[in-house]
Order: C-alpha cells, then sequence, then structure tokens
C-alpha cells in the first residue's frame, strides 16, 4: 500500500490498513481546514511564527541544550550567550533557527523533492562553521545508548544517502506524513554527519510537512524517551510503526494548536492571563497525584513479586500534558495521545505483561459523577498484537477502573468508573492499592 521497498522499513498488510485509515483521518482534517481557510499559507506562516522559538528550543532540548524558548529567543533575536547555560547552547540556537529559515525556502518549491544537495545546505547552516558542515562523516560513529551500528565508512554511508535520495526522487507523490517519517528515521539510521544528525532529521521531516501545506511538527523534550524508543525499534528490525505513530500524534497537534492560534483573535487579557496561572497551579497538582498513585502502584506490585525473582518498572512521561493541551481535555476536547507512564511487570516462567496509561477527557459518565466538570482522566492501554498502533485501549483489561479522575485542584480523593459504569469515590492509597491487587491477578491468569 506504501512503497517502502529499498528502504530499512516493512509494513505488513495488516499495519498498512491501520495506517491508511489514520492517514486519510489527517487528510480529511487537513481538507476542512483547508476548506474554511484556517490552513492558508499565511496562517500557517503566522502559526511557525509563534512556535518558531519553542521549535528550536525543544529540537535543542532533546540533544541536550537547556535554553528555554524565551532564551532561545534572546539568543536567536539579540545574538547573546545567556548566563548560566552553556554557551554552545546560544550558538546551537542560532544556527538553528537559520535552518529552518532556508526550509521555509526551500518548502516554496513543490516540484523538488528532498535530495543530498539540500540536505547539506541545511546541515552545514545548522553546524556554522564548525568542521564537518555540509559533509558526510569519513569516521567511524556510534550513537549513544543505542545497540545499532551506523555504517561505517564514507564509501557506506555514500552508498546509503544514495539510497535514500533515489526513493526520495521515485516516490515524490506519496503522502507527506509518510515521506516524512521515512526520510527522518532512515537519515538518523544512516547517521551521515558527525554531528548534528538529529536536528537535521527532525528538520528534514518538517520541510516534507511545509512542502505540502501542513504545519511544522515539534517533538517535544518531554518525549524524547519515547522518541528515542521508536528510533531504536526502527533500526534494530525495520519496525518503523511506533515511529510513524509518534509522527502521526504529532502532526495532529499540530493541527490542533493551528485552530488554537486562529481562534486566538483577541489580545492580552489580564483576567484571561490570572486564569491560565490557575490552570497552571491545576495541572501541576495533576502530574504530581498521577506520579504518586504509580510510584505506589510501584511498590506495592514490587513487594508481591520481588521474592519470586519478580520485577516491576515504570517509566514516567515528564509533562505529558502542556498547558493548552490541559485546557483543551478540561472543555472535553480530544487532544494528541498523552502518555503518563508506562508499566512492565515480569515474573520468570511467566509471560510479561505492559500497560500504558494516557489521558484523555473525562467521559460522560464521568462527567455525570463529578457535576458535568471537565477535566483530565486517566485510561490504560495494552500492546497491540496487530502493531499499529503500538497502543491501544483496554477498557475490558483495565486494572481495577476502566477510568479514573479527580476534581480540578484535587489529588487526594479519586472517582473510578469501573467495568459495569458505576463509579466509586475512593482516596489516593486505597485506588493505587486496587489498581496494584488486579494488576497481580492478571499477571496470575495471563
Amino acid at each position: 500500500m506504501f512503497n517502502l521497498e529499498n528502504t530499512p522499513y516493512l509494513l505488513d498488510d495488516t499495519a498498512s490498513i491501520q495506517v491508511k485509515s489514520r492517514l486519510n483521518a489527517i487528510e480529511e482534517r487537513v481538507s476542512l481546514l483547508r476548506r474554511n481557510g484556517t490552513l492558508s499559507e499565511e496562517t500557517i506562516r503566522d502559526y511557525y511564527g509563534e512556535k518558531r522559538f519553542e521549535q528550536i528550543a525543544e529540537s535543542n532540548a532533546i540533544e541536550g541544550s537547556t535554553l528555554s524558548a524565551g532564551e532561545t529567543e534572546l539568543a536567536v533575536l539579540k545574538g547573546i550567550t545567556i548566563t548560566g547555560h552553556d554557551p554552545a547552547y546560544a550558538r546551537d540556537a542560532i544556527t538553528l533557527d537559520r535552518a529552518l529559515s532556508r526550509i521555509a525556502e526551500l518548502a516554496r518549491d513543490k516540484t523538488t523533492p528532498t535530495n543530498i544537495q539540500q540536505l547539506h545546505e541545511i546541515h552545514a547552516l545548522l553546524l556554522g562553521d564548525r568542521p564537518g558542515a555540509g559533509l558526510f562523516r569519513k569516521e567511524r560513529v556510534t550513537i549513544s545508548g543505542a545497540r545499532h551500528t551506523p555504517p561505517k565508512t564514507w564509501e557506506q554511508v555514500m552508498s546509503m544517502m544514495m539510497e535514500w535520495q533515489k526513493w526520495s526522487l521515485e516516490n515524490i507523490s506519496l503522502p507527506a506524513p509518510i515521506r516524512s517519517v521515512v526520510m527522518h528515521a532512515w537519515l538518523t539510521h544512516i547517521h551521515p554527519y558527525i554531528d548534528g544528525n538529529g536536528r537535521t532529521s527532525r528538520a528534514i521531516g518538517n520541510l516534507e510537512l511545509i512542502r505540502a501545506g501542513y504545519p511544522p511538527i515539534i517533538i517535544k523534550k518531554k518525549e524524547r524517551d519515547r522518541y528515542i524508543e521508536a528510533l531504536a525499534e526502527s533500526d534494530e528490525g525495520g519496525d518503523i510503526r511506533s515511529f510513524m505513530d509518534l509522527i502521526f500524534d504529532r502532526i495532529e497537534g499540530g493541527l490542533t494548536g493551528l485552530e488554537l492560534a486562529a481562534r486566538k483573535r483577541q489580545g492580552y487579557n489580564p483576567i484571561i492571563e490570572k486564569i491560565r496561572i490557575l490552570q497552571a497551579r491545576q495541572l501541576v497538582i495533576w502530574e504530581t497525584s498521577i506520579k504518586l498513585i504509580a510510584s505506589i502502584i510501584e511498590h506495592r506490585v514490587s513487594q508481591s513479586i520481588e521474592p519470586v525473582g519478580g520485577t516491576c518498572s515504570i517509566k514516567y512521561f515528564e509533562h505529558p500534558l502542556d498547558l493548552d493541551d490541559y485546557i483543551e481535555v478540561c472543555g472535553g476536547h480530544s487532544v494528541p495521545h498523552s502518555w503518563a507512564f508506562t508499566l512492565r511487570m515480569e515474573i520468570p516462567g511467566i509471560p510479561r505483561l505492559e500497560k500504558l496509561a494516557y489521558i484523555g477527557h473525562r467521559s460522560f459518565r464521568m462527567l455525570q459523577s463529578l457535576d458535568q466538570e471537565g477535566g483530565p482522566s486517566l485510561y490504560w492501554s495494552h500492546k497491540n498484537p496487530e502493531g499499529f498502533p503500538k497502543w491501544i485501549s483496554d477498557a475490558q483489561g483495565s486494572p481495577f477502573a476502566v477510568e479514573i479522575s479527580a476534581r480540578v485542584g484535587n489529588g487526594d480523593e479519586w472517582y473510578a468508573r469501573l467495568n459495569n459504569d458505576s463509579v466509586e469515590r475512593i482516596g489516593t492509597t486505597d485506588l493505587a492499592g486496587r489498581i496494584a491487587d488486579a494488576l497481580l491477578h492478571q499477571m496470575q491468569i495471563n
């Protein structure tokens, strides 16, 4: 269905059908936005202007930069080194801004597919006056924390990059999100430069989207673990499904951001700003409460299974909701998948149990129980045996409760919607204990 031949990646028929379905939904949304004028070149340019420094800060943060979006703006516009930060981070902000500006220019040419010449130009702008700018490496490199080993010699790098370019030229008609995913992941797989591969790959992925009239996407520092893990899966086994799932999430997030930007026509309003400060405090309470529940679950489960050689580990995703996402969820609107934490239980001789806890808006039944008060809820997913997306909602297999939520600003008392759709009020410790017991039961019967 999608021509991934002559790439390191494969999609089986089932995954292709699922990808096509989600891609159709994205393209339908894009079509509607274009029809009502929201997705015009002017609004995309305005949106990119609003997100310009956030995009630079987040892309560099994945590589270790500590500059905030505001500090990045100062570095780029004023050309100054920010006190308390490595001077290299200000330099990286300036060079990435130049590279992204060039991408916006390249995107105006709708007929020339992305090629090595454009790639070198972007990389040279990104590295500035550092050695190796715009030149494929001749040295061997390793990717920190990865089992994948990139091609060793210049000849191998050049051969693989020629394949990358050939695929780009021969598949110009593929949907932009597919091209963005493949060309981004493939570049990180080859790792053709000594430095700047990640930032260059993310920039090229956005070039594909912008050229087709999509808003640029931002992969945030909070998603670094998910991003690295998805790329590792694509490197090691050619399994690009998780990475495709992430990029599609970010495309949907960009479209949501564009819709929000289009609605924000009023200027500064001090009352609204005070409300946002209150909402930000409520978001902190929610995040802290979820972490507490997860910590208690991990402790309770570990106590039970460690004596028989078992382990329980939880991976947190920092700040799964940003403030705009939180406000949307409180308004009863969907946001791109917001992962709270993953849980993994292993006992020798028993199949592993893995769950993903994610955040969404409250169900109709939960709203009834909370006097129609909007807010976030926590739901559960399990690994998708068909592969794409990687995780699918797991109402029947949810441990103890299908959905849990707390009143806005209150993290001590929870509401749990059970499988029979009844809602039970419960304290934090009791809730975590009931979830832990349900997970242990599932582990025994799997």
